[in-house]
């Protein structure tokens, strides 16, 4: 199945417990005096929405159809592409991509190519922000089996994770088995799909940065702005063009 197809369905729902707001306030921060700003990966857009409504003007890309379809619905400008292969003539102030879209890219081609696209429209001296999956809070505290459960008015979902490391390769594939029940009807849906997720060190990021064109300028633990440790498992990268 192809990942975030039916799972996008659910996606809202599963991530209601996030805090959009006090993450663009963050992102915000970071972005500074950019206003023109293209997210890779902008998923169902309450990142872009929010953003856009503090005045910065984003358009978005995201593999997703279904998401994009979602997006559209915020006011968020937007269309279907894929990270590592969207192209478009305009130059942006800042890109920004965001819920590790960066542990997504598997191969060192696909990372290459991801930093390439980020790197060909931004202007010089413009920021590239994202965050990933960091390689000391990985195989320090190790992927384990997670329950998460949610309910809407409408459906209850309950979310099994079951992770496989692979840890030769720096990849975490991670098997989501999502059972929805309508409340009202009680019919029941099963979803199964398969996320693979690589993790980085910051000498890994340095390198695709540096090859695309780009110098880390900060590297902080997501949201607290802590220094990132073992304890650490999603890290914020800031890098500017050179």
């Amino acid at each position: 199945m192809t990942v975030f197809g039916d799972y996008s369905k659910y996606y809202d729902l599963l991530y209601k417990d996030k805090d959009y707001e006090a993450e663009s306030e963050y992102i915000a921060s970071l972005l500074g005096d950019s206003k023109k700003i293209l997210e890779l990966g902008c998923g169902t857009g309450k990142h872009a929405s929010l953003l856009g409504k503090k005045g910065f003007d984003i358009f978005g890309i995201d593999f997703s159809e279904t998401m994009i379809e979602r997006a559209k619905k915020l006011g968020v400008k937007c269309e279907v592409g894929d990270v590592r292969t969207f192209r478009t003539d305009d130059v942006f102030d800042s890109v920004i991509s965001l819920f590790h879209i960066a542990s997504y890219q598997n191969t060192d081609e696909d990372v290459k190519n991801y930093f390439k696209t980020a790197s060909i429209h931004v202007k010089k001296g413009g920021k590239f922000i994202f965050d990933l999956w960091y390689k000391p809070a990985v195989l320090t505290q190790r992927p384990e089996k997670r329950v998460k459960e949610l309910e809407n008015d409408e459906i209850k979902v309950v979310r099994y994770c079951t992770p496989e490391h692979l840890e030769d390769k720096n990849i975490v594939k991670v098997h989501y088995k999502i059972d929805i029940t309508n409340k009202k009807t009680g019919n029941q849906q099963v979803v199964e799909e398969t996320h693979s997720m690589r993790y980085f060190s910051s000498e890994d990021v340095e390198k695709f940065a540096k090859e695309a064109g780009f110098k880390i300028v900060l590297e902080e633990e997501w949201l607290t702005k802590n220094k990132p440790s073992e304890d650490t498992w999603g890290v914020c990268f800031v890098a500017e063009k050179l």
